[in-house]
């Protein structure tokens, strides 16, 4: 069995000049509701039997298209878990600007994002843990699952699968409305074991 992750469609933050979301909410501007809708109707005949997202409105409102476009029948639960990092008072900004006002905390979030934590938010590594509970949950629930996540969601969880930390966040880049496929063979297993490692 697999679980499809899936980023939120496009907003007006995601644009440039593009501006730090983290548990900001904003909306899917018309290019994102046409990304969900496309990819509604690409997903149909995968055979998804539950759709999960974030309780951010740009994930849910990615989900409800979705779902729309996968005959409006399928369940649909909101899981905090699957939220974006919350960035505290990064959230809003422009990055440009984060970059120039606040130059060594972006170099130590570049060069150093295992360690690094969000001013007034959370830390990678606590956003990581949390996701994974996500997906280690989706994955024992048994069912083909379709996850509505964010970019650092995603990120996080490639780092946990490929084994390389969290040293390697951005070395991978994810996109709107982009999906990445997620065998679920041992997947429980191994989560519990990397969760219980760092305890």
């Amino acid at each position: 069995m697999t679980l499809l992750l899936v980023r939120h469609c496009q907003t007006d933050w995601n644009r440039e000049p593009a501006r730090c979301q983290g548990w900001a909410e904003v909306e899917l501007n018309e290019v994102g509701r046409a990304q969900a809708r496309d990819l509604g109707r690409a997903l149909e005949g995968r055979g998804v039997e539950l759709i999960v997202t974030s309780h951010l409105v740009r994930a849910r409102e990615t989900a409800e298209l979705l779902r729309e476009g996968l005959g409006g029948k399928l369940p649909l639960i909101v899981d905090p878990r699957l939220a974006e990092s919350h960035r505290g008072e990064w959230e809003t900004r422009r990055f440009i600007s984060i970059m120039r006002e606040e130059s060594e905390a972006w170099r130590q979030y570049r060069e150093h994002p295992e360690a690094f934590r969000f001013p007034g938010g959370e830390s990678l590594l606590a956003q990581q843990r949390r996701v994974l509970a996500g997906l280690r949950d989706c994955a024992l629930d048994g069912r083909a699952a379709l996850l509505v996540t964010h970019g650092g969601s995603i990120r996080l969880t490639r780092c946990f699968l490929q084994g390389v930390g969290i040293e390697a966040f951005h070395t991978t880049e994810t996109v709107n409305g982009g999906v990445d496929e997620i065998e679920t063979d041992a997947l429980a297993r191994r989560i519990d074991a990397h969760l219980g490692a760092g305890a």
